[in-house]
Formats: structure tokens, sequence, C-alpha cells
């Protein structure tokens, strides 16, 4: 797949201004060996890699290259294949090309069509329109009916258009999005795809205010007329009365929808606080052919909030939300989850600390039927982080301390399934560094305890790890090593343990050219019958030019 290649809008009058011709990149040629004991290989015994990124530039628009050759595989890309430009004079922007805009997240969000199109920005007049074809025709290929094979698809053109007034802070925008399905572009109906020729018509609104220097106002809701199948039967004597207009838009038949989809919130900004309240909702199904994908069928509500304690050093950020789905009651049963987090921390120049709790809940409700006992879902995740840093620092010597915890369990409230289902874990971790800043050297040690409880068993990981790096020739040269040791015990059983080591040194000959050797030595001790024992090395040179 050929990926796409964008240029930002660029001011015409900054055009004359750029060199005329000028490239520039990277090429790179690794070789890598393995070798292993114990288990089937995982890599080649020998690998190679040369690769390539030239740019050429002309007056400043760019035509990126990639080149790739290995042992496994060979490739040439030119990304301006699907190129596209938006040069700007002034308060006029043009389209043109492979493009990807973002207007609203209801409407036209980001989906690449091929096309063109303006818009035009003239004081706080907000006014945009393009036009393209936002999917090609592929046709089924029988012979290659496979999960790397293409999708069958109708050709698809569309437009959009946007009409504002106002500026980034304060606007409002009206956006229309449009696209068709041509029922003759592909020759045979798709034996393998439920693939059906569609049409869309969405309506929404975009819009930001601010006012009374404190407060701020989002609004985002669009409307979606979506017919999954041209070819269905009609509805007789349809009558829309005060809209009857639509019929000559969009085709309906008895496979159009009309869905919606929004959100809101509403914020409130203090010196030392903030407060937001939001909401939600995107109906099942909900599409537009502006956009790719949509979290659909769920209802939001969410509280947030934070506030600044002694100068600043200290924050308190909470969140709390409710979730759920099942909006048109349509469902079988219906999933409610809530959602919260508190975070704390309070931090000096040389030492700080952060904690953090949050959980998430989920039960479950009757929809179309009743939930039987023996099998309802009710959970809840619990969460909690902490970090404490210490530090000292001069220009001679530096000491540093981080010690992080982490502690996570799932609580099934159902006495039924509960027994089979909850587990939590418990990790710790600490880190000292010391440093010697004019001498480029750094030396690292910690130690790491994790416990993991399940159904099925009590499982402890520990162990400590060593490191060193230093720079030399005036930081041409660097090395670095490290040095880690893992015990595993299950049941209170030893269940074996691993020694991972690796070196790795980088030189850079000049400001253009640098290489780098890295050897990486991997240990398996296994207890475990099922588990074997083995042994792995790496090593890799890697030589970069740049241009």
């Amino acid at each position: 797949m050929v990926n796409a290649g964008y240029l930002a809008a660029q001011d015409i009058e900054q055009l004359v201004k750029q060199k005329p011709f000028t490239i520039n990149g990277t090429l790179g040629l690794g070789m890598g060996t393995y070798n292993s004991s114990g288990i089937p290989p995982r890599q080649r015994a020998f690998s190679y890699l040369f690769n390539g990124a030239p740019t050429i530039s002309i007056y400043g628009v760019s035509f990126p290259f990639s080149v790739v050759v290995s042992d496994q595989q060979r490739g040439f890309t030119q990304p301006f294949n699907q190129y596209g430009m938006s040069p700007t004079y002034k308060w006029i922007t043009l389209h043109a090309g492979w493009q990807s805009i973002q207007w609203s997240p209801y409407t036209l969000a980001g989906y690449n069509f091929l096309g063109g199109g303006l818009e035009l920005n003239p004081g706080k007049l907000r006014f945009g329109f393009i036009y393209g074809r936002f999917n090609k025709a592929i046709e089924e290929d029988p012979s290659q009916l496979s999960a790397f094979s293409q999708t069958p698809a109708y050709r698809r053109t569309g437009f959009s258009t946007k009409l504002g007034w106002g500026t980034d802070r304060n606007h409002v925008d009206v956006i229309v999005v449009k696209g068709k399905d041509q029922i003759g572009s592909i020759k045979n109906q798709p034996s393998s795809f439920n693939l059906t020729p569609s049409e869309n018509l969405v309506l929404g609104i975009s819009g930001k205010f601010s006012f009374f220097k404190h407060f701020t106002f989002d609004l985002e809701a669009a409307g979606s007329i979506f017919t999954r199948n041209l070819l269905a039967d009609t509805v007789k004597n349809l009558k829309l009365e005060k809209v009857d207009f639509i019929k000559d838009l969009i085709t309906l038949n008895a496979s159009t929808q009309l869905l919606s989809a929004g959100h809101t919130s509403l914020g409130y900004q203090g010196k030392n606080y903030n407060v937001l309240v939001k909401y939600k909702r995107i109906d099942p199904d909900f599409k537009s052919m502006g956009a790719y994908y949509f979290e659909n069928d769920v209802q939001n509500y969410t509280l947030e909030g934070g506030v600044k304690l002694l100068k600043g050093q200290m924050q308190l950020n909470g969140t709390f939300g409710l979730q759920n789905d099942n909006l048109l009651r349509d469902k079988a049963y219906q999933s409610n989850r809530k959602i919260g987090s508190v975070n704390a921390s309070y931090n000096k120049q040389n030492y700080g600390i952060d904690l953090r709790y949050s959980n998430y809940g989920i039960t479950q409700d009757r929809g179309l039927n009743p939930v039987v006992d023996t099998l309802r879902v009710a959970k809840t995740n619990h969460n909690v982080n902490a970090m404490f840093r210490y530090s000292i620092a001069d220009t001679l010597v530096s000491h540093s301390f981080i010690l992080v915890g982490n502690i996570q369990a799932l609580v099934d409230l159902n006495k039924f399934t509960s027994a089979q289902s909850q587990s939590n874990s418990k990790m710790a971790n600490l880190s000292y560094q010391l440093g010697f800043p004019k001498r480029g050297l750094n030396f690292n040690a910690g130690v790491n305890y994790t416990i993991a409880d399940i159904y099925l068993g009590h499982t402890v990981f520990f162990g400590p790890s060593i490191g060193a790096s230093k720079d030399l020739l005036e930081g041409k040269l660097g090395l670095n090593a490290m040095f880690s040791y893992q015990q595993q015990k299950n049941n209170g059983k030893d269940a074996g343990n691993i020694l991972n080591g690796s070196l790795n040194g980088s030189f850079r000959f000049t400001k253009r050219n640098a290489a780098n050797l890295s050897l990486n030595y991997l240990k398996s001790n296994s207890k475990d019958i099922s588990l074997p024992s083995f042994d792995e090395m790496y090593s890799n040179l890697s030589l970069t030019h740049s241009f």
C-alpha cells in the first residue's frame, strides 16, 4: 500500500523565496547476526538491510522517497503518488490532489479523498468547499480471496461545504457532507462480502464560544441520513410534509436510517481551579461518508475538575463519568459503566510525589431480556499508582532516586463468578542513578518486585538490574552496558530465572556519518517442564549517512 504524502498549507508569497532545487535525506546500512540453542531459531542467522529516505524539494514543495532492500524484502515507494498540496495566499487556501481535511468530528473528519477545493477566511467569514473521489472502484478477485486481498468497493464521489462566522476562539459553522456510490462502477456483485451501493447526507453544526472571561462552551452535533442499499425497495407514498425537499437531496428507501451524534461541554476556568461538564451521545450504527469510524451506541456524562495549591506546587485533578449503551432499547442487555480518577501531585525542585487512583466499573441491566443472576456482569477494576522522586545535583556529581509502585485489583461483585474471575497484582521498582556530568559518566541500578494473584495461582517476579554509560572523544564515542536478572516463583516454587545483558557502542565520524554496534545476550533457565531453557545471542552493526 502506498503511503499518502501531503503538503500543508503554504503561503504562495513565500514560495519565490525558496531554493529552486534541493535534495536531502538519509542512507543506512545494517547487518545482524543471531544464534540460539534450546529452542527453534526465531530469526535468521544473518540479515542485512539497506534503506534510504531522500527528499527532493522544488521551490519548497517536498517530494519524499523511500527505498528498502533487505534479505527478506525489497521495496521502493514514492509517497507523492498520493500527493496533495494546499497553497495559501492571504485569506485564500486552495486544495488539490490527495487531501485529509478535518472540519468537525461527525461530518468531514479526516477522510482521505482525491479531489480539490478551497477555503475562504476574509475577516470572520469561514467558508469551505471540497469535491472528489472518496473511494475508487475495486472488483472482487475470486482467485485471491484472503485476508490480504483488497476489499471490493463501489466508486464513491462526494462533496462537503462549510459556512460559518467567527474566529478560532468564538465561532459557529454549519457543515454538509454528501456522498454516493456509483451503482455501475463494478461489474459483478461480490459473493463473499456484504457490499451494497450506499448514499449519505450529513448536516452538522460546530461551535465554540468564550464568555464572561472565564466560561467556555463547545458544541459538535450532526444528523446523518444513510441509505445502506440504493437497490432496496422504495417506500411508496412517503410524505415528509415540511421537509419533503429531502427526497430531492438523497435516495430514501427501506434501507434508509436517520441517526444523530454529538457532544457538548461547559467549562469554567478560574485563576487556580477549573470545572468542566461534558455530555456525549452517538446513536447505534451512526456513520458519515466523511469519516472512518465512530464509537457508537454510547452515552457519556462526565465531570472534570482541578485545583492548584501552594503557589502551584501542589495540584489536584479528578474526573467522574457515567456511560451506558442500548440507546434505542433494542438490545438483550444493557451495560452501565462508572469511571473515576483522582490525581494528586506535589513537586519541588529536588523532590516530588505523584499519586493516582482510578476505577472502572461495569454492571449489567436488563434490556429486552431479564438478567440471570448467575451470569450477571458486575465488576470493578481498581488501580493505584504512586511515584516518589528525590535528586541531588551539582556540576560535579548528581544522585537520583525514584520509587514507583502500582496496585491493580479486579473485584467481581457477582458471588456466583467471583471465585474464578477476581485477580490482583502489585509492583514496586526502586532505581538509583549516579552521574558525573563533566566526565560524561553515569551509573544506574534498580530492583523490581512483582506479585500476581489469579484464580490459577500465585506468581512472583523479582530481580536487580545494573548499567553504566560513558561518553568519550568529546562526545563522538558513546558506550553503555546493561545487565538484568529476574527470578520467578509459582505458588512458592522456583520456576526459573532469566539473565539479560547488552553492550552498545556508537561513534560519530563526522556530522553526517555515524556507526552503531550492539550485542545482546539472553539466557532463560526454566524449571517448568512445559517451558524450555534456552540461550540467544543477537548482534547488529549499522552505518548511517545524512546528506
